[in-house]
C-alpha cells in the first residue's frame, strides 16, 4: 500500500507546485497538506482524491493523468470563495495551474488548421450545430472577431464529428484546439456580443496551458487580470 504522505509528495513533485498552490488549486488548507506529507495527518481517502484530482491526478495506488479540467475549476472556485484582496495571490498561480491540465492532452482533444479568422471559424461551427464556445485569449479579449491565439481554443459538444477543417500539421501557422465542452464549461459559460465564451480567468488559464510560444506571450495578461481585480477593490 502506498503511503498518503509519499503518494503526496510525489504529486506535487510531478507537477512541480509548492504547497500553498496545491492549497489554492483543492481548496485544503497547506497546513494540512504539509501535515500529511510529513506523516503527522492520515487523511481520509475521500481528502487524497480531493486533493489529488485538483492536481489533475486519479486517486490510484499509482499517479495516473486525469486529462480533466477540474484543475482549471478547483483555482476558479478558490478564486471566486477567497475574501477580495486575496485573489492577487491566487492569481499568481494561474501559470503553475496552466500546466496541469495542458489543451493538448485533455481527452478529446483535436488538432485542426485554422486557415481562416475565429470569427468565420465559430460561424462553421454553429452550422454543424456544435454549439462552440470560445476560449483563450480570443475570450480574454471578448472579442472573437479576428484570432489572437497562436493556438486558439474553442469547446463543442463534439470534437470528432467536426467537419471542415484539416489536420494540423507542423508547419500550419495556427493550430485550432477543438475540445468537447465539459460539465465546468458550461459553468462559467458567458454570452459576449452573441458569441459563447469562457470567463476571463478560465481564458487565461486555457492561454497559459496551450502549446508553444503562447503561454510566454500570454503571461503579461496574468498582471493585467491582477491590476483589474485590484482596482475592483476601490
Amino acid at each position: 500500500m502506498v503511503e498518503a504522505s509519499r503518494l503526496l509528495a510525489e504529486a506535487r513533485s510531478a507537477r512541480r507546485l509548492s504547497m500553498n498552490a496545491l492549497a489554492d488549486v483543492s481548496g485544503v488548507p497547506a497546513s494540512t497538506i504539509s501535515r500529511i506529507e510529513s506523516g503527522k495527518a492520515e487523511p481520509t481517502w475521500s481528502m487524497m482524491g480531493r486533493i489529488l484530482t485538483a492536481a489533475g491526478f486519479r486517486l490510484d495506488p499509482t499517479l495516473t493523468d486525469a486529462v480533466t479540467d477540474e484543475p482549471f475549476a478547483g483555482i476558479i472556485r478558490r478564486l471566486e470563495a477567497a475574501p477580495a484582496d486575496e485573489r492577487p495571490t491566487i492569481i499568481r498561480r494561474f501559470p503553475a495551474v496552466a500546466k496541469l491540465a495542458l489543451v493538448a492532452r485533455r481527452a478529446g482533444a483535436r488538432r485542426v488548421q485554422l486557415d481562416t479568422s475565429a470569427g468565420r471559424a465559430i460561424a462553421v461551427l454553429v452550422e454543424q450545430n456544435q454549439a462552440p464556445v470560445v476560449s483563450s485569449l480570443e475570450a480574454y479579449a471578448g472579442d472573437a472577431s479576428q484570432t489572437r491565439s497562436f493556438s486558439p481554443v474553442i469547446y463543442v459538444d463534439d470534437p470528432g464529428r467536426v467537419s471542415g477543417f484539416a489536420p494540423a500539421t507542423r508547419t500550419c501557422p495556427t493550430v485550432l484546439f477543438l475540445l468537447p465542452t465539459t460539465d465546468n464549461i458550461r459553468g462559467v459559460r458567458l454570452d459576449v456580443d452573441s458569441v459563447a465564451m469562457v470567463s476571463r480567468e478560465w481564458a487565461l488559464l486555457d492561454s497559459l496551458a496551450s502549446p508553444g510560444r503562447q503561454p510566454d506571450a500570454t503571461m503579461h495578461l496574468v498582471g493585467d487580470l491582477i491590476a483589474t481585480t485590484k482596482a475592483n477593490l476601490v
